[in-house]
C-alpha cells in the first residue's frame, strides 16, 4: 500500500512538470523609470551625463534613451551653474570641461527636468591620493622558481591622512577600461574595509595588484610585451560606494550556473541617490558623483629585450 502511494505521489509530479509556464506573459510591464549615469570628474575633458529608461524585462531592444531633458549641475559653494547640452539621445554634455568646472571640497547639486518631473542629486568633491609609480614584478612558481612572460602589475600610492577616503580603483588594457564587475576595486583609507587602523599607509595588497599574463591564460589577463597598462584613482563619496559595491553584488551574483544561483543572495534594489522632488510615484534609479581623478600608465616591459 505503501508503494502505491508513492507511485500516485510520483505520477502526480511528472505530469506537473509536463505544463509549460510562459512566464513571459504572466510578468507584468511595471513603470518606466528615469535611469541616471551622472559620474563626472575633473579631469581635463567634457563631462558627459546619461540618461535613459528602465524597460521590460524581455523587451532585448537596447536601452532607451532619453531627449528633451534639462541638465545643469550647480556648484553649492560659488553657486555657479553649469548647463549640460544634449550633444545626442541621452547623452548631455557640460559647456566646459572638468578641471574648469570641479573644486576639490566644493559641494554639487544634479537637477535634471523630464516630462514635468524634478530630480535631484548631492555630491561632495572629495580628495584623491597621486599614484606615484607602476611596478612589473615576474611571478614565481609553488617552487619559488620565475615563470617566464608572467608579471604582476602594482600601482604605489598612499593614503591621505584622515579617515573617509574612499576611492574606486580602475585599470585600463591599451586605453580600453577593463569594466568586468569582477575588477571594480573600491578602496576605504587605502584598505578593502572601512577602518581607522593604519590610516595614511600604503594602498594594500590585492588593491594595488593586477595580474599580467604575457604566454596565455584568459584574454584579459595577457599583458605583452608593448601593451599599455594604466590605472586611474577616483575619489568617491561613502555613498558612491556603496552604490558600486551593489552593482558588483547584482551583477556577480549566482555566476556558478543553476546551482551558484539557488544560493545566491535574492536581488535587491541597488541605492540611488537620484530623488524625485516632484512625485514619489516615478522614482529614478542610477547615481550622481563628483570625483577627483589620478592617472598612471606604462608599457609592459620586455626583459629578453624588444628585438626578441
Amino acid at each position: 500500500m505503501k508503494n502505491k502511494v508513492l507511485l500516485f505521489i510520483l505520477l502526480i509530479v511528472l505530469v506537473a512538470c509536463e505544463d509549460k509556464v510562459d512566464i513571459s506573459n504572466t510578468l507584468k510591464a511595471g513603470k518606466p523609470a528615469l535611469v541616471v549615469d551622472a559620474f563626472i570628474t575633473n579631469l581635463p575633458e567634457k563631462q558627459t551625463v546619461y540618461l535613459s529608461s528602465t524597460q521590460y524585462y524581455f523587451d532585448n531592444s537596447g536601452p532607451i534613451r532619453i531627449s528633451g531633458a534639462a541638465v545643469k549641475v550647480v556648484d553649492e559653494t560659488t553657486q555657479q551653474e553649469y548647463v549640460f547640452a544634449e550633444s545626442a539621445p541621452g547623452q548631455y554634455v557640460s559647456p566646459v570641461k572638468g578641471d574648469s568646472m570641479l573644486i576639490i571640497g566644493h559641494p554639487y547639486r544634479l537637477f535634471i527636468d523630464y516630462q514635468g518631473q524634478a530630480y535631484t542629486a548631492y555630491s561632495l568633491m572629495k580628495r584623491v591620493p597621486p599614484i606615484d609609480s607602476i611596478l612589473f614584478e615576474p611571478l614565481e612558481d609553488l617552487n619559488e622558481d620565475i615563470i617566464p612572460g608572467k608579471y604582476t602589475a602594482e600601482f604605489q600610492a598612499t593614503d591621505q591622512v584622515g579617515v573617509g577616503d574612499q576611492v574606486w580603483i580602475r585599470n585600463y588594457k591599451n586605453g580600453v577600461r577593463i569594466t568586468d564587475p569582477e575588477r571594480i576595486g573600491i578602496s576605504y583609507d587605502g584598505k578593502i574595509f572601512a577602518t581607522a587602523e593604519a590610516d595614511g599607509s600604503m594602498f594594500i595588497y590585492p588593491l594595488r595588484v593586477f595580474p599580467v599574463n604575457d604566454n596565455g591564460g584568459e584574454e584579459d589577463d595577457q599583458w605583452l610585451d608593448g601593451q599599455q597598462f594604466g590605472v586611474e584613482l577616483f575619489s568617491i563619496t561613502e555613498e558612491a560606494a556603496t552604490f558600486l559595491q551593489a552593482v558588483v553584488t547584482q551583477s556577480t551574483q549566482g555566476n556558478g550556473g543553476p546551482i551558484g544561483a539557488l544560493f545566491s543572495p535574492p536581488p535587491a534594489n541597488v541605492p540611488t541617490n537620484i530623488v524625485n522632488t516632484t512625485s514619489k510615484d516615478k522614482a529614478a534609479v542610477g547615481f550622481f558623483c563628483t570625483s577627483a581623478v589620478s592617472r598612471a600608465e606604462t608599457i609592459v616591459p620586455n626583459p629578453y629585450g624588444r628585438n626578441q
